[in-house]
């Protein structure tokens, strides 16, 4: 299921570091757009280590088949395999965040470690040197997806070492180091505004689809989730999680006794008032257990409990039953409405022989349950196994 918080808190962007503030929710950006960045990646190591390796004929060219130009092929050639080991690694672990951005910064620092040693040995070239260096830093800011301080930092690292090479070298007079300098700022510059525009941008796109996504599988009275869910399939991609490691899942159909006496008693927004109460109270109780709540219909709810047996969630019922029934919801002018409610569980065990295909066989076990404690006087709990056949009624508190 998705997750229940979406605060504003969480969905905070620190735009120095254009990233989420929350780490967790950060985490959960990386990984819905892992498979792209991948892509992007492992795109990128390919075309580099091509390009880094087959320069080396310029090498060739300018220096002569020499000891030191057959050296600096050695050093694209390493590279070029940084950027093949690379691309291995990714599509090894496909699933990795942190191999993606290791090999990210592990490939740019070698690739731009190496890019130094080649111009100092063609000083000639630099025109040409200074041109495939402002490739390489649109490269670090865009081309290779990353964290955007890690970018920068690498970005700004290998600008200062490409500098202090060209001091150093002392083959260019005072007017033309400083233009160079200027130059690397600029490119600089240029990259880090295009690299935090890109990842604000996409953040706040993930987070405003996230929040439309909300608006559409929220029930606007009580915030739990609506029936919306069950036809996107997410219910049933939690019972096929439970089929393939063999955990347990429950579900607790549960419905607020005699509603209609409240509506007709006392109105429809004193109703509202309680049902609200009372999916609060569900939630409220939930979110230590990684449950889901969801608005079934009318004055009923369920509630999906991934890796709860059957004692477990049968307890859980058990207590949100008696909180309810103690706990008077006030509808306003200092009146109090008391009420009770019902609840039908069915639960997959650990490793169960048996796990339906679809998740409306928990629903209807548990509906058969709820049925049975509203036959049996309400304001009840009564639970039971799913299995491929019918079972007798499971007896209940």
């Amino acid at each position: 299921m998705p997750s229940q918080d979406l605060s504003p808190l969480r969905l905070t962007i620190d735009r120095r570091r254009a990233e989420f503030a929350d780490p967790e929710f950060e985490d959960r950006f990386l990984r819905h757009f892992l498979p792209e960045r991948n892509a992007q990646l492992k795109a990128s190591l390919l075309f580099s280590a091509f390009f880094y390796v087959a320069f080396g004929v310029t090498d060739l060219t300018t220096l002569g088949i020499t000891p030191i130009a057959w050296a600096m092929v050695a050093l694209r050639v390493l590279v070029g395999v940084a950027a093949l080991g690379g691309y291995v690694a990714v599509s090894r672990n496909p699933d990795s965040v942190r191999v993606s951005i290791l090999t990210t910064c592990t490939v740019l620092v070698v690739g731009l470690v190496v890019f130094p040693i080649l111009c100092w040995y063609q000083p000639s070239a630099m025109a040409w040197n200074l041109m495939s260096f402002a490739l390489v830093l649109m490269a670090v800011y865009v081309n290779f997806p990353n964290r955007f301080v890690y970018a920068v930092a690498i970005g700004v690292g290998a600008s200062v070492e490409f500098a202090a090479m060209l001091i150093f070298q002392d083959t260019l007079n005072p007017d033309d180091i400083l233009a160079l300098v200027l130059m690397l700022i600029l490119g600089n510059a240029l990259g880090y505004i295009a690299a935090s525009r890109f990842h604000l941008a996409q953040r706040e796109q993930f987070r405003s689809s996230l929040l439309l996504q909300q608006l559409a599988d929220r029930d606007p009275l009580t915030g739990c989730y609506n029936r919306r869910v069950l036809q996107s399939g997410l219910l049933d991609a939690e019972l096929a999680r439970a089929r393939r490691y063999g955990s347990a899942l429950s579900a607790i159909l549960c419905d607020i006794d005699h509603f209609k006496r409240i509506n007709d008693s006392y109105g429809h927004a004193a109703g509202d008032q309680v049902l609200s109460g009372f999916a609060g109270l569900l939630q409220s109780m939930t979110q230590t257990t990684d449950g889901s709540v969801i608005r079934y219909g009318g004055e009923e709810f369920l509630l999906v409990l991934p890796q709860a047996e059957l004692p477990e969630a049968h307890a859980l019922a058990e207590r949100i039953r008696h909180a309810f029934a103690n706990t008077p919801t006030a509808i306003g002018g200092g009146a109090y409405v008391s009420a009770t409610a019902s609840f039908g569980i069915a639960s997959i065990p650990t490793l169960h022989a048996y796990v339906p295909p679809k998740f409306d066989a928990l629903i209807e076990a548990a509906d058969i349950q709820l049925y049975a404690v509203k036959h049996g006087g309400r304001n009840g709990v009564r639970g039971t196994i799913v299995s491929a056949t019918p079972e007798p009624l499971a007896a209940g508190a």
